[in-house]
């Protein structure tokens, strides 16, 4: 069942409250309703944007070009995050839930083996098929293992939750989904238990729920912006103004240094889309072994075939410039792609448009073959096409890494001295790459190299010279769309803000569902993970049978609201 706002909720009596209707909160609730929970799920957004309420999440960010403005980092409306995703789904690796020295921290208090029954589940909430993430190439047997080319990345077949949610969401008897119902704070009794949580809603609706169980999945770094709001009234809470809570902030580490020169027509074939016998868009990448990365002191990184930047007419094929062309025009673009895959495409400056018709209309029979059979693939077929990936010329290609941020102490979010609307503290967002993220990935991009050479399969040309690679690497890392570290979790209250059951150290009602929690970030894009660990948390949830009531508290009290 739908309520579109918080005076809705006078007869709302669920086991559970979730807070955050993204990815994770919509596959959180309906595992909870669908194993017999009733589920109170709360949405600060409505069903469609509204600029009102989007800017609840303006922050102030220290350096723009580290970190995306905030529009493209969070999404106050039903779906969160799946608005903005392009869906690519990977596990996080054994080793990442390791201790590693290169880290300096304590590893995961759990490991991929307990997370890995959890996989199917959140690949099935998440549309992209098996969880099956290797395939060989089939010729292809390399006896140095140094480097694996037979990871996959799969592709979402339904990536907007809120699109592939919507009707289970409204006919489901155990779920509620309140709109336009925010999230403001934490009354806490005094034996550290979460006694009430404070809504606010459009026209200063205000109400107060009383669950007995509470799961904040609002997305990385809004759930930290709450328990770092709930920590001000209360600094001793969750580990203390020094402990980790909004600390050791995360992203990953995309773009390219090199190219390659793929010598094998079977590595070069084998490396491009394939839609797998579920249907599911596929694609493999290359990897260095958890061995490399342990011997050497590596991070953690994949890279993968790219073509050349689409916005440089430079590179003559017609089917780019027309991809170039279409994702420039806005309204077109997103219609296509979520804005900020349109804008890592289009960059920014004027759009040259003259040199691209002329490509179009010099390879106008490869796109008169191409663009049909592409559209159908898309958009008509079951099995979904993600993009597409233009074979090169003499099978030449960019290298986009994508790799490891290390947790650094001071990359971190903290409150600022402004309010939002509803008088929530706005965060102070200061996210940090360092040399030592950088560092260890052209050292990978280095034994990379030696290995196509003693392989025989290609060639690595280096695109920056070797004394500005470290300064190119640096100014060229961006992202604040995978929210990661900000709530770790941890063994001690010292050492994390939640344990190994994403429990909230010190609160035993209150738990955090999302990337927050992470340890590390892997190379591998958060979403699958984070799904996955909701998967786990909604297991533990049922295991323990407690039940509850919300109470809900129709009039204001007394706060002066800004």
């Amino acid at each position: 069942m739908i309520c579109p706002n918080i005076t809705a909720l006078s007869n709302a009596k669920p086991d559970i409250c979730v807070i955050g209707a993204g990815p994770v909160g919509i596959s959180l609730a309906l595992e909870l309703s669908r194993r017999g929970k009733t589920v109170l799920l709360l949405e600060s957004g409505g069903a469609a944007a509204r600029p009102d309420l989007q800017q609840l999440s303006d922050a102030n960010i220290v350096d723009l070009k580290q970190h995306v403005p905030m529009d493209l980092a969070v999404q106050r409306r039903l779906g969160g995050a799946s608005n903005l995703w392009g869906g690519r789904c990977v596990p996080m690796d054994a080793l990442d839930f390791e201790p590693r020295a290169i880290l300096d921290l304590p590893g995961w208090p759990i490991t991929a083996a307990d997370l890995e029954p959890f996989l199917p589940l959140a690949c099935d909430y998440l549309g992209c098929g098996r969880a099956v993430f290797e395939s060989s190439i089939r010729g292809l047997n390399i006896s140095r293992p140094d480097f694996r080319f037979d990871r996959l990345e799969r592709w979402s077949l339904r990536p907007n939750l809120r699109i592939a949610y919507l009707s289970e969401l409204r006919e489901s008897r155990n779920l509620t989904l309140c709109l336009l119902a925010t999230a403001v704070g934490f009354e806490f009794d005094r034996n550290g238990f979460v006694r009430l949580v404070k809504l606010r809603g459009p026209e200063n609706a205000y109400a107060e729920v009383k669950p007995r169980q509470i799961v904040v999945a609002a997305g990385g770094l809004e759930t930290t912006r709450l328990l770092l709001a709930a920590q001000q009234e209360t600094p001793r809470r969750f580990g203390g103004p020094d402990g980790p809570l909004g600390r050791y902030y995360m992203g990953h580490l995309d773009g390219t240094v090199a190219e390659i020169v793929i010598h094998s027509p079977a590595l070069d074939e084998g490396l491009d889309y394939y839609n797998d016998e579920t249907g599911t868009c596929v694609r493999r990448r290359f990897w260095p072994s958890s061995e490399l990365q342990q011997r050497l002191g590596l991070t953690n990184a994949t890279l993968r075939l790219e073509f050349p930047p689409i916005r440089d007419p430079s590179h003559g094929n017609g089917v780019l410039s027309l991809a170039y062309l279409g994702l420039s025009v806005p309204p077109l673009g997103r219609l296509v792609v979520p804005e900020t895959i349109r804008q890592r495409y289009t960059g920014g400056g004027d759009v040259r448009r003259a040199p691209h018709l002329r490509n179009i209309a010099r390879d106008l029979p490869h796109v008169l073959t191409f663009f049909p059979r592409y559209v159908c693939r898309r958009y008509i077929t079951h099995s979904r096409a993600h993009g597409f990936f233009e074979r090169c010329p003499g099978r030449r290609y960019a290298l986009q890494y994508h790799a490891e941020h290390l947790p650094h102490r001071n990359s971190r979010v903290t409150l600022s001295g402004e309010r939002d609307a509803f008088g929530l503290p706005r965060l102070s967002v200061d996210f940090r790459f360092t040399s030592a993220d950088a560092e260890p990935l052209i050292r990978t991009h280095e034994c990379f190299a030696d290995w196509l050479a003693a392989t025989g399969l290609g060639t690595l040309y280096w695109s920056v010279p070797l004394k500005e690679r470290v300064g190119y690497i640096l100014d060229h890392s961006e992202d604040g769309r995978h929210q990661t570290g900000t709530t770790r979790m941890g063994p001690t209250e010292q050492t994390g803000v939640v344990d190994k059951d994403c429990r909230v150290f010190g609160v035993p009602n209150l738990f955090v569902a999302g990337t927050s929690v992470f340890c590390s970030s892997g190379h591998a894009n958060s979403t699958l993970t984070a799904v996955a660990l909701a998967m786990r948390l909604a297991h533990k949830l049922t295991v323990d049978e407690i039940v509850s009531e919300v109470q809900v508290v129709r009039t204001a009290p007394p706060v002066e609201v800004p």
